[in-house]
């Protein structure tokens, strides 16, 4: 089957036109899609109409889908799916709007997952775009004060329902020493080493670090602010438009991601998402 990968305008982003995810990739097409998604953090293959089991085949091709945190969001037929949908609501009714802050996927595991797959399914006429900052390209720029503070810093993981930025008092409650913390907790390295490419990136999660190895949580809620601010920043940063087909994936390896909800909330928006198997972060 005759590709091509396209570069997309920014910092970060590539588009590989003419597959059809619903045709099993060959060993040596997978190895290729790999290595451009490694380099290019986000790859977009547009007006792909697949099923849930077709999008998990999909995935296979490319990695080892693994079981995601929120077993209410699975797709009942092919329990490695979840949905995104906007139709969901909290417990007084208002829409339950996720993944509008910077993060990166199940950080709060010892192993995250190294890719996130979404397909747009349902989307709004308008609006609904998701934000990638890269973090590797955020890591080379660092300021060298900055670069040198975070140089073999560890950062501690845990996860909150509530997927609201920790507050000051929040990431001081029943506080840990750094030793109870490595032996029980989940603790990444702040720059980490890609494990296919050998790259370095900045790896923070505002949502899920409750503070820095050796530091309080004054001093971590500063920190991560500052290295959030520099990372998010506009020449680290791309937005993809959704539209129907779309398949996104991209390498929470190297990148942060949020999204815009600035649509009509009475238009429904579904994705469907698979994450597959990564290491543990070095």
């Amino acid at each position: 089957m005759a590709y091509e990968i396209k570069p997309l305008p920014g910092p970060l982003g590539a588009e590989v036109v003419g597959l059809d995810l619903k045709t099993p990739l060959s060993a040596e097409v997978a190895a290729a899609i790999n290595r451009a998604f490694a380099d290019n953090i986000v790859l977009v293959f547009r007006d792909q109409d697949l099923t849930a089991q077709q999008l998990l085949a999909a995935a296979e091709g490319l990695g080892e889908p693994m079981i995601q945190h929120l077993s209410q969001f699975k797709v009942p037929e092919c329990p490695l799916v979840s949905y995104v949908s906007n139709q969901e609501k909290t417990d007084t009714g208002a829409p339950k709007l996720l993944g509008k802050a910077w993060h990166t996927d199940h950080s709060f595991q010892r192993e995250p997952p190294k890719a996130t797959m979404l397909h747009g399914v349902e989307l709004p006429r308008q609006g609904g775009d998701t934000w990638f900052a890269n973090m590797r390209l955020a890591y080379e720029e660092l300021p060298g004060a900055l670069k040198h503070r975070v140089e073999g810093l560890d950062a501690i993981h845990a996860y909150r329902e509530s997927r609201e930025i920790m507050s000051r008092d929040e990431r001081g409650a029943e506080m840990l020493s750094d030793e109870q913390e490595r032996a029980t907790g989940i603790v990444h390295p702040v720059v980490r080493t890609h494990d296919e490419r050998g790259s370095r990136s900045i790896y923070i999660n505002p949502l899920r670090i409750k503070r820095f190895i050796g530091m309080g949580p004054d001093d971590s809620t500063d920190l991560l602010a500052e290295l959030t601010a520099h990372a998010t920043g506009d020449a680290f940063t791309h937005a993809h438009a959704w539209a129907r087909g779309d398949v996104v994936l991209w390498d929470n390896r190297q990148s942060l991601h949020r999204v815009e909800h600035n649509y009509d909330l009475a238009e429904k928006r579904l994705m469907h998402r698979i994450i597959l198997k990564g290491d543990a972060p070095k």
